[in-house]
C-alpha cells in the first residue's frame, strides 16, 4: 500500500466539500449554470485556503462528461483530473516556470483543441514569480483568447502581478478559513481514519 498525505487524500473532489469558500462555490457555480464563463481568473488569498484546489474543481466542473457543472468523479474526464493526468488541464508552477521561453511554449499550445475535454484550462500557480517578460507574453492572449481556453491564475501577492493581467481576469479573493469550519472538517478526517477525539 503506498502512501499518500492526507491533504491529497482529502482535497475536495466536489464544490460540497470546500471548507470556508461558499461565496466563492456560489459565484463560479452560478457563472456555469448561466454560461457567463471568463476566459481568466484570478484566485488570491493567502496559502492554503483553497485557491489551487478551486481551480481543479473549476476545470472539472467545465469538463464533466455528466455535463456542464458537474463533478461526478465517475467519468474519465472526473478520473484524470483526480489523477491530475487529465491532457486538457495543464497546471504551472509559476515559481519554477517563470521565464518568456516556458510562457511561449504554453502560448504556442493554447491554440490546439481539448484532446478530451470542453475546455482546456491552463492553471498558473503563484503567478506574482513570473518575470516581466513572461507577463507580457502572457498578456496577449489574455487579451485574444480562444473560445476553447480557460486561464486560471493563482496567487498569494496580488500586488506583483501586472495591472494589464488584472484587468483581464475575473479577480476572486479567498479569505482564511474560519477556525469552525476547520474544526468540522479536521473532526471529519479523523473519523474517517479512525482516530479518536
Amino acid at each position: 500500500m503506498s502512501y499518500k498525505a492526507l491533504y491529497n487524500k482529502y482535497r475536495p473532489s466536489t464544490f460540497e466539500e470546500v471548507a470556508g469558500q461558499q461565496s466563492i462555490v456560489r459565484t463560479l457555480r452560478n457563472a456555469i449554470n448561466s454560461n457567463k464563463i471568463a476566459h481568466a481568473y484570478l484566485f488570491c488569498g493567502p496559502r492554503g485556503t483553497g485557491k489551487t484546489s478551486m481551480a481543479r474543481l473549476f476545470a472539472k466542473a467545465l469538463n464533466c462528461e455528466e455535463g456542464i457543472g458537474h463533478q461526478c468523479n465517475k467519468c474519465s474526464n472526473c478520473l484524470a483530473l483526480n489523477s491530475s493526468s487529465h491532457p486538457d488541464v495543464i497546471e504551472i508552477d509559476a515559481a519554477s516556470n517563470n521565464g518568456v521561453d516556458q510562457v511561449r511554449e504554453l502560448i504556442d499550445q493554447v491554440r490546439y483543441l481539448p484532446i478530451k475535454g470542453r475546455y482546456k484550462v491552463y492553471i498558473i500557480d503563484e503567478v506574482h514569480m513570473m518575470s516581466q517578460g513572461a507577463f507580457n507574453a502572457l498578456l496577449k492572449t489574455l487579451e485574444e483568447p480562444p473560445d476553447h481556453v480557460i486561464f486560471i491564475l493563482a496567487t498569494t501577492e496580488p500586488h506583483k502581478v501586472l495591472p494589464t493581467i488584472l484587468s483581464r481576469c475575473q479577480r476572486y479573493d479567498f479569505s482564511k478559513i474560519d477556525d469552525n469550519d476547520l474544526k468540522a472538517k479536521l473532526l471529519w478526517i479523523a473519523q474517517k481514519e479512525g482516530f479518536a477525539y
